[in-house]
């Protein structure tokens, strides 16, 4: 069988499961609805679809080990009863097996828009000696199931007229702006949007839970950043910034969701980015230990102009590696 990735997207992009008892999950994709169980032996799940026609397609199996996977971090791999055949060759491994390492970092299950990561053209920008940067895409650049939530969480890239009132008062926020340090008039907030969005180095996006807007994220190459000359910046190593606007989307529920699915997309957005860099404030403990359940080292402290900070790092290979997609218990 042909693996069609445009295909797989579209079948997909309203993918949604739940678990209906132990081991036993209801998946719902533009295929229709299955039910399907699987038993765990050795770190491998064994899955057999039943209730309804198990639709022998790439797109139903990848989607079925998604749902599998995405709250257990004990499963290494993925076996399907009688359906090996259908999966993509080039990531199943022998006896068509799936390895969810490999699954997790396949980006056409999460991505709606894919396109070839740029050749490494090198070029100056302020001093800095950089890779040259993508097109910024437009619209939903990552959305993903989050089960223990049953809801869907989805990034998108800001829009200086649509987002600028809740991103005004987002700014606004006593909480945001302790942070930011970006309170101001509504024309300020558009210079700021505008300008995010003209950068070539900041992707400014809208963070979505059931397309209820949330809060405001920037994720920036770290090279050509205020960062890169902190530490040994790698050519696409990238940071990252949260405000999270609405209060009623603040503490470790929502944080369960949001932070590894961030990183997830980073990582799927460009595979040699190797590395995920942050600098939160040295004092901000709670942040601190956020990052640290999420899988950020602690490198060292330094000092900016306007805080002292503390550098911490994500590796693709803990990320994958040790399944941190799925949150700490």
């Amino acid at each position: 069988m042909d693996f069609d990735a445009a295909k797989q997207r579209r079948v997909l992009q309203s993918r949604s499961y739940i678990s209906l008892a132990p081991n036993l999950i209801h998946l719902k994709t533009a295929h229709g609805h299955h039910e399907a169980a699987f038993e765990v032996e050795a770190d491998t799940a064994t899955l057999t679809f039943y209730h309804g026609d198990p639709v022998r397609s790439a797109e139903l199996l990848m989607a079925a080990a998604e749902a599998v996977t995405a709250e257990d971090r004990s499963i290494r791999s993925v076996v399907f009863d009688g359906h090996q055949a259908s999966l993509p060759p080039h990531i199943s491994g022998a006896g068509g097996t799936l390895d969810s390492e490999i699954l997790w970092q396949w980006p056409s299950l999460w991505l709606p828009q894919l396109s070839y990561p740029l050749p490494p053209v090198q070029e100056m920008t302020a001093g800095r000696y950089h890779p040259r940067r993508p097109a910024k895409p437009k619209g939903t650049v990552y959305r993903r199931f989050i089960p223990w939530l049953e809801r869907d969480i989805s990034f998108r890239v800001a829009d200086p007229e649509t987002d600028l009132a809740a991103f005004h008062r987002w700014m606004n926020d006593e909480q945001v702006n302790t942070i930011w340090e970006d309170a101001g008039s509504l024309d300020r907030h558009r210079e700021i949007l505008e300008e995010r969005i003209a950068d070539p180095h900041v992707l400014p996006l809208i963070g979505s839970f059931a397309d209820i807007p949330f809060g405001y994220f920037e994720v920036y190459w770290a090279k050509e950043n205020r960062l890169g000359p902190f530490y040994d910046a790698d050519d696409y190593d990238r940071g990252w910034h949260v405000a999270i606007g609405e209060p009623d989307y603040r503490g470790k529920k929502w944080i369960s969701a949001w932070l590894p699915s961030l990183m997830h997309f980073i990582f799927l957005d460009d595979p040699r980015t190797k590395r995920i860099v942050g600098e939160p404030r040295a004092s901000h403990e709670q942040q601190i230990r956020n990052l640290d359940r999420s899988g950020f080292a602690k490198v060292k402290h330094f000092n900016f102009p306007h805080k002292r900070a503390l550098l911490v790092m994500l590796t693709r290979e803990r990320f994958f590696g040790d399944h941190l997609w799925v949150p700490a218990s």
